[in-house]
């Protein structure tokens, strides 16, 4: 049997893409049940969900942001809020707004239209990588597609603790130097984490530590890597979303609400060329153009999470206490929100009447322009991080 699509993935980002092919022979694989395998803090902006008709996943909302340096906090209000969410019943709700088959074994690699399991072969007309930081699929296709020095690397414990607002904590010199900690609270218990910007995968001390802070003692954990670094979205024909496209955010270390927005538009991509409404080409030169239309948002982050940790603390808090101005405060979440910003599903309909959002017109999240001679970086480059 061919299927229109194959999704290498059942985490946000294709979930994302499955939720908007209805209607089509979709086939999803992965190597652990749906709404296993949780590997982040698990927290997005609530309108993101709300987009999506997720909100019933939301465990607590968040008003505000809290950055703890030595002496000193910072308290940043939202314009907009944040929330924590159950992983399992939002992965359950976004499977349930598609009607793909679900078959559990890992996407070893791929051959022409054909990917291989370990259970044999499966062919698909579109074939997406949501597979995770690995790239299972693309690393098969361009080897060099992932680099261990681009990938920050978390470990996080669910214990019971509660407060208000999304909390991290901010010391190089101390605890963990090129790093951060964090605490998500989820209503009577907390999602509390390290976070190594180098890629570092024995956090485990450290993580207690931080936890002794705190008064509290580790209770299991979860994990794993994130990457920092956009990656090349299309690899030949294969469609790359997600962490297996790079699109989790530097410093923030931000990856659910890329998924779900790039997931989104290349299943509603997708769609339309099924439909005969686009050229299948067509969908690889816009979806790789909507993600170049991104990329300064990520070059930035980048920049900082290399000069952050290696600034005098005085300087650091001395940004924190300027970016807390609210002209400045408000201008900068706007430009941040915005670059991942989903319109609701009717909307989207009424928009898409009119005209393609996928056409040269579409602008970026932040309203500029394609840059003409932006590209995706050289796998071949020099590790700048020194």
């Amino acid at each position: 049997m061919e299927y229109d699509v194959i999704i290498a993935g059942a985490s946000f980002a294709g979930l994302a893409v499955a939720a908007q092919l209805r209607g089509k022979r979709v086939l999803v694989l992965d190597r652990k049940p749906i709404g296993t395998g949780q590997t982040s803090a698990c927290g997005t902006l609530v309108s993101t969900l709300r987009a999506l008709q997720l909100e019933e996943a939301i465990l607590q909302v968040h008003d505000q942001l809290v950055v703890h340096t030595p002496g000193r906090t910072y308290v940043y209000p939202m314009p907009e809020p944040f929330c924590t969410f159950d992983y399992p019943k939002l992965c359950h709700l976004l499977w349930e707004q598609g009607d793909a088959e679900f078959v559990q074994v890992p996407a070893l690699g791929l051959e022409g239209q054909h990917v291989l399991t370990p259970k044999g072969a499966y062919r698909g007309r579109v074939i997406v990588d949501a597979s995770g930081w690995r790239a299972a699929l693309g690393a098969s296709l361009r080897p060099e597609l992932v680099r261990r020095d681009r990938l920050n690397f978390g470990l996080e414990t669910t214990l019971v603790y509660q407060d208000d607002g999304l909390h991290f904590w901010y010391d190089p010199r101390g605890l963990l130097p090129m790093g951060v900690t964090w605490v998500f609270p989820i209503g009577r218990f907390s999602r509390i984490g390290v976070g190594s910007y180098l890629g570092d995968t024995r956090l485990i001390r450290t993580l207690d530590r931080f936890l002794d802070d705190l008064g509290l003692q580790r209770d299991g954990i979860h994990g794993g890597y994130f990457p920092y670094e956009l990656r090349d979205p299309v690899v030949d024909d294969l469609l790359l979303v997600g962490d297996a496209a790079g699109q989790c955010l530097a410093l923030t270390g931000e990856g659910i609400r890329p998924a779900l927005f790039f997931g989104t538009h290349l299943g509603r991509l997708i769609r339309d060329a099924l439909d005969g409404n686009l050229p299948l080409d067509y969908v690889k030169t816009q979806y790789r153009e909507l993600v170049l239309a991104r990329k300064a948002g990520y070059d930035l982050l980048t920049r900082l999470q290399r000069l952050l940790p290696r600034m005098p603390m005085p300087v650091v808090q001395s940004l924190l206490a300027l970016v807390r101005q609210p002209p400045i405060l408000q201008r900068a979440m706007r430009r941040y929100i915005r670059a991942f910003a989903l319109p609701h599903p009717e909307e989207y309909i009424r928009h898409h009447a009119s005209r393609s959002p996928y056409t040269a017109g579409w602008e970026s999240g932040n309203g500029a322009a394609l840059p003409p001679s932006a590209s995706f970086p050289s796998h071949q480059s020099e590790d700048v991080r020194g």
